[in-house]
């Protein structure tokens, strides 16, 4: 074989080599022609000269082969011999070079290409010398190296790849990757756009492997006052919504990858480096790294909303404390005008008995609806069973409550009771129980001033509770209030026709007691009031003790002569020793002591009860002690004389006990052997009835 006939034979093996590394498919229809061309070049090489063809003949036919096949590839192909001569190229490759595809001919050389292009501004317009250009590209066309890109002159993209031939030739494969380029750019945007968005975006952005710091964004940096990663990992959070004190966030994430769910976004606030107080909301989120497991964290700065959601709850706090007062003292200005009233009718007739007494009652109504207000006000004003809550049987209250409400509602308005649960038995004051029934029945009255029944069902639930509804056919509640119907002396009703404290205390009594308030209400239609309480399983079946009308304070009778009887019976001799920082309740309970015939000592507060015990050697009957005082209060008093005289009866009394002491250990004697024995401290409630402290005197001292 001739050396043109194996420039030939070297370029079928450069495009099969090629066509063999193409994807699977690919250019598949050349493979065949190109193995039957190489064979049929290697016979013609080992025959003899065929008598039918001249010289040249062969090999320009072989030529025509050849080219014919590469003309099909769509890939651009050219082979320069030793000599810098072209040899073979298709017209892909001509395709590519627009400002030389008139010259792409054979026996072309290399450096007359280069020439023709600088004459055709392909080296640009500024360029003086061509030598270095024509130098430096001749340079790179003879040597061999790994493939490179370039933009040609028809503006698309190639990868040229360049093999030297055995015999000092070169053949160039041109590989059009415009679309690969357009993709990758496309790519290198979108990149790029994303990473512009994390770096504006408002809230930062974290990823942290377990180890360090992957990323963070320019916000994280803004937001936790600090750009370094390894300060960044150790700023605490204190006060976070998922663990107490002080912690660093990324000790208390658990590891990436460890099977572990992402925690839910947490609350937290913490300190800046440069001491700037910052609440965040911190929300993880798998992630993975370079294929590893980490945790994408965004911080959400929620300082400004934080305050602002303090604002709101603050004003919205003094608008309620505002209505709250103002309802408060619209009600006591009531009750004042009533008492105080009277006592002046009282005075200007001393000596018209019947009248006094008439007064006197009056003032005794208005006193116990001050203590019944102030009672409301205090069962929805701390949360938790009252001292009161005990087992009652739902069944024996509404009993009750329907022989009481039986002239009161009349038959415009008849009360039906169904169901089968009245035997269900639950731990509640049984007198706010009673209350809550009657606030709803008068409130289900007044829905209907046409008239219409009002119904009671007593339920069993399958958890174990009871439900207690109470509904009517009336006109509804208004959308619009449906949200404030549960607040303190909020009410619709026209003035001087409801308190709106009535619904306040159905929510706090039913809530108090472990249960919910439902209301289901239409326009038009009628309201449904559903009370949800748990049920007490060890009593079901017994008898459980509830208390008759008169233990709910709904008997106002008044007796004078009854009341100086009464007194007159309880009568007897003893010392007491009493502590109260108000004067008039000071005076009151001491009148009402001496009236029984006792001998008191007064004191206005801790310390100087203390220093009266000492002074009188401890010879005292009885204490009778305020609960609340400044300096040292009633617990601390009543602890004290505990330890010098166990046996020692006590009065403890309040109109609200302080939150710091529990009744139960007050009430309970450490040092008493028996049940007896600790049922020597008793409470009472203010304001206090004159008649309850005699009996509860004369309880502990007989």
């Amino acid at each position: 074989m001739d050396r043109p006939d194996q420039e030939l034979a070297e370029l079928i093996d450069t495009l099969g080599a090629r066509l063999s590394a193409a994807p699977p498919g690919a250019l598949a229809h050349l493979r065949e022609p190109l193995r039957a061309l190489r064979k049929r070049l290697d016979a013609v090489a080992e025959a003899p000269a065929s008598p039918h063809l001249g010289e040249g003949e062969g090999e320009a036919h072989f030529r025509a082969l050849l080219s014919d096949a590469i003309g099909c590839v769509s890939e651009g192909f050219v082979l320069f011999g030793a000599d810098g001569r072209l040899v073979l190229c298709n017209d892909r490759y001509r395709a590519a070079y627009p400002l030389l595809s008139d010259h792409l001919v054979p026996g072309v050389r290399f450096a007359d290409l280069l020439r023709v292009a600088v004459e055709r501004g392909a080296a640009g317009d500024d360029l003086g010398d061509p030598s270095d250009w024509i130098a430096e590209r001749l340079n790179r066309h003879t040597r061999s190296g790994p493939p490179t890109d370039h933009q040609l002159g028809d503006g698309r993209w190639y990868r040229i790849s360049e093999h030297a031939t055995r015999f000092g030739g070169v053949v160039k494969i041109l590989t059009d990757i415009t679309e690969l380029k357009r993709h990758e750019e496309a790519l290198a945007d979108s990149e790029a756009r994303y990473r512009r968005l994390v770096e504006m975006a408002p809230y930062g952005i974290l990823i942290w492997d377990g180890l360090r710091l992957r990323f963070a964004n320019r916000s994280a940096a803004l937001i936790l006052g600090n750009g370094d990663p390894e300060a960044m990992l150790r700023i605490p959070l204190v006060e976070a919504t998922e663990f107490d004190g002080v912690q660093r966030l990324f000790d208390w994430l658990p590891p990436p990858g460890s099977g572990l769910e992402a925690p839910p976004p947490v609350e937290a606030r913490f300190v800046t480096a440069q001491g700037a107080l910052r609440e965040l909301e911190v929300g993880i989120h798998p992630f993975a790294v370079e294929g590893e497991a980490a945790w994408f964290l965004v911080l959400t700065d929620i300082t400004g909303r934080k305050q602002a959601e303090r604002a709101i709850q603050q004003a919205q706090k003094m608008q309620a404390i505002g209505q709250l007062a103002g309802g408060i003292a619209h009600e006591f200005n009531n009750m004042l005008t009533a008492i105080g009233g009277f006592a002046q009718m009282a005075r200007r007739a001393p000596q018209d008995r019947p009248r006094v007494e008439q007064c006197l009652t009056e003032i005794v109504k208005a006193t116990d609806r001050a203590s019944g207000l102030t009672a409301q006000l205090l069962s929805f004003g701390r949360p938790g069973q009252t001292d009161a809550a005990r087992p009652v049987r739902v069944g024996a209250v509404i009993d009750d409550l329907r022989r009481f409400l039986g002239p009161t509602l009349g038959e415009r308005h008849p009360l039906r009771i169904e169901g089968a649960g009245g035997g269900a038995v639950v731990t509640i004051d049984p007198a706010l129980l009673h209350q809550s029934l009657l606030n709803l029945v008068l409130n289900a009255r007044d829905a209907m001033p046409e008239g219409g029944p009002i119904t009671i069902a007593v339920e069993r639930t399958d958890d174990l509770g009871v439900t207690i509804t109470i509904g009517d056919t009336g006109c509804g509640i208004d959308p619009a209030v449906i949200d404030r119907i549960f607040e303190p002396f909020f009410t619709t009703k026209e003035p001087g026709a409801g308190t709106g404290l009535g619904l306040a205390l159905v929510y706090s009594t039913v809530v108090r007691a472990g249960g919910r308030v439902e209301v289901d209400t239409e326009l038009g239609r009628g309201t449904v009031f559903t009370l949800r309480f748990p049920v007490e399983d060890t009593v079901e079946t017994q008898e459980a003790d509830v208390p008759g009308l008169d233990a709910f304070g709904l008997d106002d009778a008044f007796s004078l002569d009854a009341e100086d009887d009464e007194m007159e019976g309880l009568s007897m001799a003893a010392t007491v020793l009493l502590v109260e920082d108000e004067a008039q309740v000071r005076d009151f309970i001491r009148l009402t002591l001496e009236d029984m015939g006792m001998r008191v000592v007064c004191t206005a507060d801790g310390t100087e009860a203390l220093r009266a015990y000492a002074d009188h050697g401890g010879a005292f009957d009885l204490l009778v002690t305020d609960l609340v005082m400044p300096q040292v209060g009633g617990a601390s008093v009543a602890r004290a004389l505990r330890r010098e005289n166990p046996d020692l009866p006590t009065v403890l009394m309040s109109g609200y006990p302080p939150e710091t002491e529990s009744l139960d250990d007050l009430l309970a004697d450490p040092l008493a052997d028996s049940l007896i024995d600790r049922c020597r401290t008793v409470f009472l409630r203010k304001p206090i009835n004159p008649d309850e402290l005699a009996d509860t005197i004369h309880a502990l001292l007989i």
